[in-house]
């Protein structure tokens, strides 16, 4: 498999990390979060905490993720609504 993403995937990364969080809205830059590894148009733009966070994060406990009732579907759709809009 090729790691390495095409100049149209770094694009589209390069667009996702300009926008807002997907789950709270705080304003980019963004984290780019692969719902599935190396599925580069699979991503979703993500602050630090609604990330890496260990009580907020989708790599921690998700509670932000509860409160909003998003979860990775919910935000891609609305990202590619943002994208293709």
């Amino acid at each position: 498999m090729n790691n390495k993403p095409s100049t149209r995937e770094r694009l589209h990364l390069a667009k996702i990390k300009e926008m807002a969080c997907g789950v709270c809205g705080q304003a980019g830059p963004s984290d780019a979060h692969h719902i599935e590894q190396h599925q580069q148009f699979l991503c979703i733009p993500l602050c630090k905490d609604c990330h890496q966070g260990s009580f907020n994060g989708i790599h921690g406990q998700k509670r932000i993720w509860s409160v909003h009732k998003e979860t990775e579907m919910t935000v891609l759709n609305e990202t590619l609504r943002k994208l293709l809009g």
